[in-house]
């Protein structure tokens, strides 16, 4: 498999080190990151409309979405824009993805939005909005990704990594995680556009190899919506942004139709 990954990756060069041009895009400023927990359902995202965002997974289907700066936009599963996927659990059937259809309307409908994903979708995507990645960056002195080979760590392995990678390729020197909830101390299962608040996850150190390398290069604060970071330091939406959470349900964060969408997907509980 790794040989055939690095045969790949040479052939597909010309394309994959397009993404060459963000090195240092970004130098010294400061970022979020959206990921899809259900804490996303109790935060006001017109409160974080200050800085850059980077969107992980299905953030974008968020009503209040237009209230943020984002820049950029990870899709980095395999295969995803694909009409088919055979599914993982029995009974391994051909399922069709429909998702993917509205996750190309929002490439085509926003010009201003840099678009990353999984090379394997370049057959049935191509895009100039859209630069790819897959394996590994095309620079032998990005010295995170070094070390983080050295000790390792695939930092293509997850969108967060992939995202806070990015984040230090571009020059960042800070990152608030939102809506990460893996990385609280009280930390949830479930997704915002999912129905209800989720169910409580198991403490534990959440990849603390990779953030212990990752701070090395830029601060990373988790914003929670109670207590603290359970590896990352913390600091609760309240006291980051004067105002109370207040939940609200997924019909009332998204329109219908994609909710509809995504309850087709094995394993999400919407409705």
């Amino acid at each position: 498999m790794k040989i055939l990954k690095k045969a790949l990756y040479k052939i597909a060069d010309p394309i994959l080190s397009k993404v060459s041009r963000f090195k240092n895009k970004h130098e010294g400023e400061t970022c979020y990151i959206f990921g899809d927990g259900v804490s996303i359902k109790y935060f006001d995202l017109s409160l974080f409309s200050d800085k850059i965002s980077f969107s992980l997974g299905k953030i974008q289907y968020h009503k209040d979405f237009r209230f943020l700066n984002c820049k950029y936009c990870l899709m980095l599963e395999p295969y995803y824009f694909y009409p088919y996927f055979r599914l993982k659990m029995p009974p391994h059937t051909l399922w069709r993805n429909n998702i993917q259809k509205i996750y190309r309307k929002f490439i085509n409908y926003n010009k201003d939005i840099n678009f990353f994903i999984n090379f394997s979708n370049y057959p049935l995507l191509w895009n100039s909005k859209v630069d790819y990645l897959f394996y590994k960056f095309p620079d032998q002195n990005f010295k995170f990704e070094e070390e983080c080979n050295l000790n390792g760590v695939d930092v293509f392995k997850g969108s967060l990594r992939s995202a806070i990678t990015l984040a230090i390729y571009m020059g960042f020197k800070e990152i608030f995680l939102v809506g990460c909830d893996y990385t609280h101390e009280k930390a949830r299962n479930r997704h915002w556009y999912e129905k209800g608040e989720g169910t409580m996850r198991p403490d534990g150190e959440y990849d603390k190899k990779f953030f212990n390398i990752a701070t090395k290069y830029l601060k990373i604060t988790t914003i929670t919506l109670q207590g603290k970071g359970n590896v990352l330091p913390g600091i609760s939406y309240i006291d980051y942004t004067k105002k109370e959470p207040k939940y609200s349900e997924n019909i009332y964060l998204s329109n219908i139709s994609n909710l509809k969408t995504f309850a087709e997907w094995p394993g999400y509980k919407i409705f």
